[in-house]
């Protein structure tokens, strides 16, 4: 199971949560872009992609040590 946002510009975050541990890096690594709920890391409600800090995303797709986050910036990136 995945949880995944998707933006009017193509923008696309992911979180496999067969993958997902909930470290907890993501929320270091991109504050305000990710919740912890049942031991998984979950896109934050209300989070709008399009404003979003695509350089904290990228960061935290980085950090995650299981490769579970997946980021791909939209048309404007």
């Amino acid at each position: 199971m995945s949880a995944v946002l998707r933006g009017a510009d193509g923008t696309r975050l992911s979180v496999d949560h067969g993958l997902c541990s909930g470290t907890g890096h993501c929320q270091e690594a991109a504050p305000g872009a990710f919740r912890l709920a049942d031991r998984r890391a979950w896109p934050a409600e209300g989070l709008d992609l399009a404003a979003a800090d695509h350089a904290g995303l990228r960061r935290a797709a980085d950090a995650c040590p299981w490769y579970a986050i997946t980021f791909t910036p939209g048309g404007n990136g």
